[in-house]
């Protein structure tokens, strides 16, 4: 989930669950500019999985040995071992609530493994431990954002404690699942160096868009003018009430008064919302199906490739309707919901909408295909579907210096000009280019996709460094500048 770009760190956002001991761990990295910068580790320990004890006071409680070791290369640069304990209970039939342990490390730029290891002290189980890689890069030269902090709750500060940051009791959210229950995401972030370097006042964007297919939600955007501030602060929530089960993107930008992006930052959660389905039931059960370009179509096995190859067109709710069609294999209701789907594209055609979608199909499975998932599910085939063909395309695979890429260039992506797509294969061997980095919007933003690309011939221990050196007889800039 972790991404790196110039300006900004993406999604530095890493659960883990163990098992007898529940707990779930993650972290995001803030600037403090001028001073330092650090790490805020978060570890929710989930009550119901700890042994409790009684104490010296005839209370009961649980206690957790955790220890922290974090190593640049192979040097420890800290080091931090404690007790920490559960709320008490007055009884041992009650239940400990879930609490939650939060860290901040002082830290330099640069590269570090984080290995963290939970011992429960009343249950004689062998200590658990993970280990996390964890860059900290906040350039002086550039706008950057600080990696967005889901929130469970925030307070303005009584009295401050752990929890508190720019006058606020933050209380994290670390599973980033959200149950139908919970009706607005809530997040905190940090925007650094505006007034340094803009000097002027801009725009922050933040806004939810489906992780899937990188589908805007367009009910789900706000916007908001900011004054230059050495550190601006930016404590949200947006309500996710109609947001229906499905993976999505919380993303925020920060743009000049010219709406010119800047930089930008996201951060990945789910949704769980059986509740909620965009289409009525009987809008699909009482279609007539009959006399249509679907009617003839019996397969069951048929009708399910039909609807999952419309993944890269469709909406959320589509999506999950589709899936439960497909889950259910009901071949009346897949038909329906294939006629839904197609007559709501073009009301007026819709077999020649559908006739004209299953030739590009056909051709991303006849290019894109590998040995274990068909064209339309590659990364290649999602794009070119969602997309269209590209206007040019770089393809190197003969370049002893870099993984086999492909480079793809659309004059016009949507409502965005001269946008590209660095595709690569990392076991140079299959047919399953991964997309490693697009500068258009909603799509996965890695700019140090060079760097990736060269890895085989070049060490990179610089975390500012964010491209390839120029590397004798490599072509990666000239193809990405001009791809053909």
């Amino acid at each position: 989930m972790k991404k790196l770009c110039t300006f900004v760190i993406f999604l530095l956002l890493h659960s883990w669950s163990f098992a007898a001991l529940n707990a779930y761990f993650s972290y995001a990295t803030f600037d403090q500019p001028g001073n330092s910068t650090y790490v805020e580790s978060y570890l929710n320990i989930m009550g119901r999985s700890v042994k409790i004890q009684p104490d010296s006071k005839g209370k009961f409680l649980a206690t957790l040995e955790i220890q922290w070791v974090y190593k640049k290369g192979d040097k420890i640069v800290h080091f931090d071992k404690y007790n920490l304990h559960s709320p008490q209970l007055d009884s041992i039939t009650q239940s400990i609530p879930d609490f939650i342990d939060q860290q901040r490390v002082v830290l330099d730029t640069g590269d570090y493994t984080v290995e963290l290891k939970i011992a429960d002290k009343n249950s004689g189980e062998a200590p658990l431990s993970i280990h996390q890689n964890i860059r900290v890069f906040f350039p002086t030269d550039k706008v950057s954002v600080s990696d967005i902090e889901l929130l469970e709750s925030y307070t303005p500060t009584k009295k401050a404690s752990t929890f508190t940051k720019s006058g606020y009791d933050l209380v994290p959210f670390i599973m980033a699942y959200y149950p139908p229950e919970i009706t607005t995401i809530k997040f905190y972030a940090e925007i650094y160096r505006t007034k340094a370097l803009l000097n002027e006042d801009y725009l922050v964007r933040y806004f939810i868009a489906n992780n899937e297919n990188r589908v805007l939600q367009n009910d789900l955007v706000i916007n908001k003018k900011q004054s230059p501030a050495e550190v601006n602060v930016i404590l949200a929530e947006i309500p996710i009430d109609g947001l229906i089960s499905g993976n999505y993107n919380l993303i925020l930008e920060v743009r000049s008064k010219e709406n010119k992006l800047i930089t930008y930052q996201h951060v990945l959660f789910q949704r769980s919302n059986v509740k909620i389905v965009s289409t009525p039931k009987d809008q699909l059960t009482t279609l007539d199906v009959n006399g249509s370009f679907i009617s003839e179509v019996d397969n069951p096995d048929t009708l399910k490739e039909y609807i999952a190859c419309l993944a890269p067109i469709s909406s959320n709710s589509d999506l999950q309707i589709g899936q439960n069609q497909i889950a259910l294999g009901d071949v009346q209701s897949m038909k329906q919901f294939i006629l839904h789907f197609w007559t709501s594209k073009d009301p007026e055609k819709p077999f020649e909408a559908w006739k004209a979608y299953q030739a590009q199909v056909m051709k991303v499975n006849a290019m894109y295909s590998t040995w274990n998932k068909p064209g339309y599910e590659s990364d290649r085939g999602r794009v070119y579907l969602q997309y269209g063909m590209p206007n040019a395309i770089a393809s190197e695979s003969m370049d002893p210096n870099a993984i086999p890429y492909e480079i793809w260039q659309y004059y016009k992506v949507l409502n965005q000009s001269n946008r590209k797509f660095v595709f690569y294969n990392p076991d140079g061997v299959s047919n399953d280019y991964r997309l490693l980095h697009s500068d258009a919007k909603g799509e996965l933003r890695d700019d140090a996709w060079e760097l990736k690309l060269h890895s085989r011939s070049q060490q990179f221990n610089n975390p500012d460094q964010q491209n390839s050196q120029d590397i004798y007889g490599t072509k990666t800039k000239e193809n990405f500048k001009n791809p053909k």
